[in-house]
């Protein structure tokens, strides 16, 4: 099974991830708005948030979450 290390619209391993959290106290969000990952597809949301609450840093591929659209009317 294909294994998921790393933001790929970034580069960013997760490894470079916890390190960061771990020395400024960032979340979710403070990884988004210093590094830029998980502002890109997204895909990557899922692992971050996985990582900051177990601490891993490889993953095996989770199935694609379902997306709603929605369409703004006039």
């Amino acid at each position: 099974m294909p294994v998921v290390d790393r933001c790929v619209c970034r580069g960013v391993s997760f490894a470079e991830l916890k390190d960061l959290a771990e020395r400024t106290g960032a979340d979710l969000e403070g990884i988004a708005d210093r590094t830029g990952c998980g502002s890109g597809c997204s895909m990557c949301v899922p692992y971050i948030q996985k990582m900051l609450e177990s601490g891993e840093t490889s993953f095996e591929l989770m199935p694609a979450p379902v997306r709603k659209w929605f369409i703004q009317r006039k």
